[in-house]
């Protein structure tokens, strides 16, 4: 009787008990961080400063104007955001010759119904203005 020879054994697999273990850590841990960040609130858009006009905007229109004139801000903070809920562009820009040393910012056009925010890093009176109108002028005081 003719025996037919056996086919080679594949080798034995040497499971590491370690690397499942390190894979499920691993696993574990992404699904943490992405439950932790979903569960994050949405930062704040709601708006500190409102920027009004009524479509004009001439040097001694009254309508036209930053809502409080005076805003309180927290160095390192949530920041101040102005929104515009008039129906022109405006801008917020720090006026360098009212602030000398502290931190500066210009945002861009400011459409109707569009924000612009920025953190303070340092304590101090910011003045800042609208570019466009420069006769609109505002105070953000950072503690």
């Amino acid at each position: 009787m003719e025996t037919t020879p056996k086919p080679p054994e594949a080798p034995k697999s040497k499971s590491n008990p370690w690397k499942l273990i390190a894979i499920v850590v691993v696993i574990l841990i992404v699904v943490g961080v992405a439950a932790y960040i979903l569960t994050l609130p949405p930062p704040s858009t709601a708006a500190n400063v409102h920027i009004q006009d009524d479509a004009a905007c001439s040097p001694n229109d009254a309508s036209c104007l930053f809502s409080p004139a005076s805003y309180n801000a927290t160095v390192n903070g949530s920041g101040v955001v102005w929104k515009n809920d008039g129906t022109i562009n405006h801008t917020v820009a720090t006026n360098a010759t009212q602030n000398g040393s502290l931190p500066t910012f210009t945002s861009s056009n400011i459409g109707h119904g569009q924000t612009y925010s920025f953190s303070f890093t340092a304590a101090g009176t910011y003045h800042y203005y609208c570019t466009i109108h420069p006769w609109m002028k505002g105070i953000v005081i950072a503690k």
